[in-house]
């Protein structure tokens, strides 16, 4: 059974796993440091219940409603450059769910080579959600955006996040053998 591991769970990260545990997938390793706080709410899978709990508890929780049998690892840390392969060792896909740029960069930099497939999401901000497309940067590299916008610049809305999501779960499913055909 291939696992995958969310780099960040919160409006990529949460998104992404939701849409995967709807589409069956059951085996997942979940990694943050953050509190779920009232900001989140617009866009990420939280509840005003749970602000100011674990993310990563949190997420737990919520996916095992939709499915009680899925397999989830979690870890409550700060993801780096220097623990982050050893972090997901064991993962075959990798759903990067940072804000930071230079946290995006070290982490497609690390598993780029690995044979691992790596989704990244760049340019999540903002309104239009109809400019959010897939960038295919090798074999088992996408990005996913509209590789522009930045939250330094522009609000998050959960219409625009949840496009991007559902196209990086999209990826993860088909690289997974996942089919449309009956």
């Amino acid at each position: 059974m291939k696992k995958v591991g969310i780099a960040g769970v919160g409006g990529i990260g949460s998104n992404v796993s939701l849409h995967l545990v709807r589409s069956g997938i059951k085996c997942f390793k979940i990694v943050d440091f953050d509190e779920i706080i009232e900001t989140n709410l617009n866009r990420q899978f939280y509840f005003r219940d749970q602000i100011g709990q674990r993310k990563v508890d949190k997420l737990e929780e919520n996916l095992k409603r939709i499915n009680p049998d899925l397999m989830i690892e979690k870890e409550i840390k700060l993801l780096t450059s220097e623990n982050i392969v050893e972090t997901f060792a064991d993962c075959d896909i990798i759903i990067e769910g940072f804000d930071k740029a230079d946290c995006k960069s070290f982490l497609i930099d690390r598993f780029c080579k690995s044979g691992k497939i790596v989704i990244s999401a760049c340019g999540v901000a903002g309104m239009d959600a109809d400019a959010v497309k897939v960038k295919k940067v090798s074999d088992s590299v996408f990005i996913v955006g509209d590789f522009k916008t930045d939250i330094r610049n522009k609000k998050l809305f959960s219409h625009k996040v949840s496009a991007a999501a559902s196209l990086m779960a999209g990826i993860a499913l088909k690289k997974m053998g996942f089919t449309d055909e009956k």
